[in-house]
């Protein structure tokens, strides 16, 4: 299992490798390489930084090309660039730094700073403009300390999340107002950053005064969720929209009560997405907790809360949570020699936490300042699929959604199917399918094909939660209509074509307004006339939804019973006494019968076989045979032979 993680986290993170190179805390650095779970302990690192981080490396390579705190800027070779200081943010801001290339400027990065609460925040949001071009290629600053007025004069908090759009080019940067409940997000494009920001208001407020400046901006691998951390606040998460940077739809995990200022016991910092984008990490009063974000729904979700490890396990405080591009989850420990590490992170019993899991090494700073981790990691963009779903979407079809729910739905009353189909091959097949139907008294599941009766009309959410033949997991959320009951019944003027009667009519009679089909042909009417034998079917599709159908079989018609005789013998022995339409019905039809000259000697307007020529004499006769629904005429003689 683990190495099947590892090489699917592979996969995404390694497939550009600017973020690579990590340079964080007091003198530490990590190095990952694709194909190799143990990334590289460096022993470079110049910075110093209690939170703020963010490094840059080549695309390609996974080089190191820049690291910063926040405060100023250090090129590959570990020198300050000369017009990097002050940058405006501080190392002591949560998410103080977070860099990005330059869509569509070849050799240009951006570098977003934030302040922190130690100075109220008063820099607010500031980028800086490197050129790597210039000094040989070890890059210097060009526009510095730019300040990003939020609207009405708000100041940002700690929190800095950055994140692709699905055009693959441009980013979303994403920041919070300081004592109000509002996102601000601002595109990055080739025209620069936008001047005004999508502000979306929704959460909670972030109050200052200690509370809720710090915290953590977290996007799920997809892009849709976003992940919120408050100091002492609570955890948070939300929708996102990566084509229109919109935030939505707050689910609050947890709020800490009041607590003292520096009280660090209640806090919480980090907050990180597994792999798959299933699982959701966070520290609680030191305690790493997991939720399964699977549940699809508020309850479900906060209930799903387990304890991955105690606080006491961590061997000190612990600080921000990143998914490294090996797929394991690292997570900064306050003035540890080394970070705590999870492993198999997508897993819901597999994962456990290693202390001291990742171990670092470097060089003493100036100030006798040990090599170790603080409080951050480095900040990195996320980047938004171009189709993959949130947890828990409709479903849009693609392939990237992994499987598709088929439901066959019945009325009230009668059985609804339910199906999960494989789509991603790349899946390897459906290992378990759980089903939750239903709101009010929901009904639990198991199986890639499963019915239900609902007894009562009306919407009912369905939650599909699949596990992977390769360990991985996905979810759906539907909203499913059950329509009030309805009949139909078809009813046949005859259940066998007889001779004489080329037609049978059909009628479909429903009980209420809706649509008619039939199997046969085109037809919507209730009504239709048929001239062959087989079985009909009739589908009714009620105003409400409800689809019944009913079906009548028609036997065909046999013509060697159709004999109309050419001769009767009514001498009294009982052979061939009478005018027998043999195959005919009786009743239905009118006889006429005239004798040689035309005059009428006999009718009968519903002649049930009762004609033996009484009266007449022997020789030839004329008949004229009417039907008295369809007006069909047969007409022929009969010889009397006496």
């Amino acid at each position: 299992m683990l190495a099947v993680l590892w090489l699917t986290g592979t996969q995404v993170g390694f497939a550009q490798r600017q973020y690579d190179a990590w340079y964080f805390g007091t003198a530490s650095a990590l190095q990952f390489q694709p194909g190799q779970y143990w990334p590289q302990v460096l022993t470079n690192s110049v910075i110093n930084s209690f939170e703020a981080s963010t490094s840059l490396a080549d695309s390609t390579t996974g080089a190191l090309l820049l690291y910063s705190n926040g405060e100023r800027v250090w090129d590959r070779t570990h020198q300050v660039m000369p017009g990097s200081f002050p940058l405006g943010g501080s190392a002591s801001a949560s998410e103080g730094a977070v860099a990005l290339f330059a869509p569509g400027r070849p050799g240009m990065v951006y570098l977003f700073t934030t302040d922190a609460k130690e100075s109220s925040t008063r820099n607010s949001l500031r980028y800086s403009v490197i050129d790597l071009r210039l000094r040989n290629g070890l890059g210097d600053v060009v526009q510095r300390s730019q300040p990003v007025a939020l609207p009405g004069g708000v100041l940002a908090t700690e929190h800095l999340g950055a994140i692709r759009q699905p055009n693959g080019r441009d980013y979303w940067l994403l920041v919070h107002g300081l004592d109000n409940d509002r996102f601000y997000a601002y595109a990055l494009t080739p025209a620069g950053l936008a001047t005004q920001p999508v502000i979306s208001t929704v959460g909670p407020i972030s109050r200052g005064g200690g509370i809720a400046e710090t915290g953590v901006l977290h996007f799920s691998p997809s892009g849709r969720q976003l992940a919120a951390t408050r100091l002492l606040g609570g955890l948070d998460v939300f929708d996102f929209d990566p084509s229109t940077g919109r935030v939505s739809n707050a689910l609050n995990l947890f709020t800490h009560p009041p607590v003292p200022i520096g009280f660090f016991p209640g806090r919480v910092f980090g907050a990180e997405f597994s792999g798959d984008g299933t699982l959701l990490y966070a520290d609680e009063r030191g305690a790493v907790v997991r939720y399964d974000l699977l549940g699809c729904a508020p309850a479900p979700i906060r209930a799903s809360k387990r304890e991955v490890t105690a606080a006491a396990s961590l061997r000190g405080l612990s600080g921000s949570f990143r998914r490294g591009p090996n797929g394991r989850l690292y997570i900064a420990v306050l003035a540890a020699s080394g970070l705590a590490v999870i492993d198999s992170m997508n897993s819901l019993s597999g994962a456990y936490l290693r202390p001291g899991g990742q171990p670092l090494a470097g060089t003493i700073l100036p100030g006798n300042n040990i090599p170790g981790s603080q409080y951050g990691l480095p900040n990195a963009p996320a980047q938004a699929s171009r189709l993959a779903p949130s947890n828990c979407a409709g479903g849009s079809g693609g392939i990237e959604e992994g499987f598709r729910v088929v439901i066959t739905p019945g009325c009230t009353g009668r059985p609804t199917l339910f199906e999960a189909q494989l789509r991603d091959p790349a899946r390897q097949g459906l290992q378990q399918v759980q089903w939750t139907i239903g709101a009010a008294t929901p009904v639990a599941l198991s199986g890639a094909r499963v019915t239900t009766v609902f007894r009562l009309a009306g919407t009912q959410p369905v939650v599909v939660v699949v596990t992977f033949a390769d360990g991985t997991r996905q979810a759906q959320r539907l909203q499913l209509t059950i329509p009030p009951s309805a009949t139909v019944q078809l009813r046949a003027s005859a259940t066998q074509l007889v001779c004489g009667e080329p037609q049978v009519e059909l009628t479909a009679i429903a009980s209420g307004p809706g649509r008619f089909s039939w199997a046969d042909d085109t037809t919507r009417q209730s009504r239709r006339l048929v001239t062959r034998g087989g079985t009909y079917r009739v589908r009714f599709v009620a105003s409400g939804g409800c689809l019944v159908s009913d079906s009548v079989t028609i036997q065909p018609l046999d013509s060697t019973r159709c004999i109309i005789p050419n001769i009767i013998t009514p001498n009294g022995d009982d052979q061939n006494q009478h005018f027998v339409l043999a195959g005919y019905e009786p009743g239905r039809w009118h006889l006429t019968v005239f004798n040689r000259w035309g005059r009428e000697v006999y009718a009968n307007p519903q002649y049930r076989n009762e004609w033996d020529a009484a009266g007449q004499a022997a020789g030839l006769y004329y008949y004229l045979l009417q039907h008295l629904q369809t007006g069909t005429r047969l007409r022929g003689w009969v010889e009397v032979v006496r």
